[in-house]
């Protein structure tokens, strides 16, 4: 996105064209980002910081706290304030220190709406010195988290999950019985270098086991997908 591709109808709205380069972001980092700007909005810095823990943003060995502390010294100085007020050099600034503080990796899947978000802030402030981006932004954010996160959508969600596992559970048979082949090979190859009782004891339950241990696996991921 840049200036170039975005223009203003008879209504005032904006109207975006030309989708050459687009991204995608999936449902759990739409959440995370979510979460993060509307604890910005509610200035719950240890929320935000959580938030950038579960989402792996930082790594675990940090401090929740003292990560929380850091996002206060950024937030708490610009709340409030319209963007004529902003330095965006000075916050730059700030998020580069924080980052490199904390170790804080780039994020691929991140990096264009990054770039989005400078262009679509750079044209507010030519447009409108004085507009209040917390105060614009937060009833955005708050109908998001009620469409996305709020009891409805969960049950959806349940729904989804439901019916990737009932499309899944017919290859259960396929997928143990595969499992089942290659526990039985790797215990032939058992057989060969141990001695033979002690290697034909365990076979029939451990490659029991083993195949619904994969199984289980299987639908796990699969429903994590479908998420």
């Amino acid at each position: 996105m840049h200036q170039g591709n975005l223009f203003g109808d008879s209504d005032g709205r904006i109207v975006a064209v030309d989708f050459g380069i687009m991204g995608r972001l999936d449902t759990r980092n739409r959440r995370y980002l979510a979460e993060i700007l509307y604890g910005f909005i509610r200035r719950d810095y240890r929320r935000v910081a959580e938030v950038h823990f579960e989402a792996g943003f930082v790594s675990r060995d940090k401090s929740v706290d003292a990560f929380a502390q850091a996002l206060r010294s950024v937030g708490e100085p610009i709340f409030g304030l319209r963007a004529g007020e902003i330095s965006i050099g000075r916050l730059l600034a700030q998020l580069f220190r924080v980052t490199e503080t904390f170790a804080m990796k780039t994020q691929p899947q991140l990096l264009l709406l990054q770039k989005t978000m400078v262009v679509v802030e750079g044209v507010a402030r030519s447009l409108d010195p004085d507009v209040d981006f917390w105060a614009v932004s937060e009833p955005v954010i708050k109908q998001w988290m009620v469409n996305n996160l709020g009891p409805e959508a969960r049950l959806a969600e349940a729904a989804e999950g439901a019916a990737a596992l009932a499309r899944a559970l017919p290859n259960l048979p396929h997928w143990i019985e595969r499992a089942e082949q290659a526990a039985e090979a790797n215990h032939a190859v058992v057989r060969d270098i141990s001695p033979r009782g002690e290697a034909d004891r365990p076979r029939h339950r451990l490659g029991g086991w083993l195949g619904w241990a994969i199984a289980a696996i299987a639908v796990f991921f699969l429903l994590l997908q479908s998420h």
